[in-house]
């Protein structure tokens, strides 16, 4: 299982985070602290608004910035506590949304992102208050060092697609810290304290987004990890005794189990977890098993069905050496 902790936190960070934060200069010392130990300050942007009237726009604020081609850069956001707004910063080029700090998917504010600039040009920061609240807050525009940069590519760790690949997130210092999660290609479920189950959609990358709250609700730290999404070889299932189409009752009964098939390259230190046997082709009915063999209650199933029955083994579950759980193709069959 993989771990992430949240120990690696600068001193000073730390510190800041622990203080108020009140609408002036402290607020942008603050935020600039947030950045990050590999980002090099730039610039800030600050904002404070009273709020939008009933019936009018949200008030946005506008800043053009010249960013250079193939540099990284790391935008961030700190909102004052004397105000009920929460800002949300939007990097844009043209009419074109390039990065936010507010994730409008899954309604979570991340505070922060990155972004690699693939051309030259002047883009747009776009500052507002989420539902036009009053707010006072400060971005910042800082530069990742080259180690930085480099350091978020280097041996990342693996996430599988369309499987449930379980990581364990926690906080060193608060075993009951407030932590929030995110990713960006997938969904990510607590399943039961420090553990979580996540589910890429599709081969490529992941950005893992934590959150860590004080208990008060505001920010105590902010931690981004990034997954490379792999495609997971699948093995398929049979039956002993199957032969093309059909199997007879008496040697299903007698083989008593599925079995797993791989292919030359593939490891095999898989298990089956659970799969369901059914005569009906849909994805509710059926009998389940919790392992690779039948259940009692398949087998008396099969003992009582008519001869010339399709069965469909389906919905099933199997676990590699990484405990990734990922689905198997079902199979269907006729019992003579």
């Amino acid at each position: 299982m993989k771990h992430i902790h949240l120990l690696c936190l600068l001193l000073a960070c730390f510190c800041y985070t622990q203080t108020s934060a009140q609408c002036d200069h402290t607020l942008v010392e603050k935020a600039a602290a947030q950045s990050g130990p590999g980002a090099v300050y730039l610039r800030e942007f600050k904002v404070k608004f009273d709020g939008s009237e009933r019936g009018k726009a949200v008030p946005v604020a506008k800043y053009p910035v010249l960013l250079s081609k193939n540099m990284t850069y790391r935008f961030n956001v700190c909102n004052s506590e004397e105000y009920p707004g929460r800002v949300i910063l939007q990097l844009y080029l043209k009419d074109k949304l390039i990065g936010s700090t507010f994730d409008m998917q899954t309604s979570t504010d991340l505070q922060r992102f990155d972004f690699t600039c693939p051309k030259a040009a002047t883009y747009e920061v776009v500052m507002s208050f989420d539902q036009g609240k009053p707010g006072c807050a400060v971005g910042i525009l800082s530069l990742l060092t080259e180690a930085e940069a480099i350091s978020q590519d280097e041996e990342l760790d693996i996430l599988y697609a369309l499987a449930d690949n379980p990581i364990n997130i926690y906080d060193d210092e608060d075993e009951f810290a407030n932590i929030e999660v995110s990713i960006d290609n997938g969904s990510i479920t607590n399943i039961e304290k420090t553990n979580y189950i996540v589910r890429p959609e599709k081969e490529g990358t992941a950005l893992l987004s934590i959150r860590v709250l004080h208990r008060d609700g505001s920010l105590k730290e902010f931690k981004q990890k990034k997954f490379a999404v792999l495609t997971l070889n699948k093995p398929y299932i049979s039956i002993r005794e199957l032969t093309g189409d059909y199997i007879t009752k008496e040697e299903l009964i007698r083989s008593g189990r599925l079995e797993l098939w791989f292919s030359e390259d593939m490891k095999c230190n898989y298990r089956i977890l659970s799969f369901v046997m059914s005569d009906k082709n849909d994805l509710v009915s059926g009998i389940s098993s919790t392992s690779a063999r039948f259940s009692r209650a398949q087998r008396d199933w099969l003992q009582n069905l008519p001869s010339d029955t399709r069965i469909y083994i389906k919905s099933i579950q199997v676990q590699t050496s990484e405990h990734t759980v990922i689905d198997i193709d079902p199979i269907d069959f006729i019992m003579k």
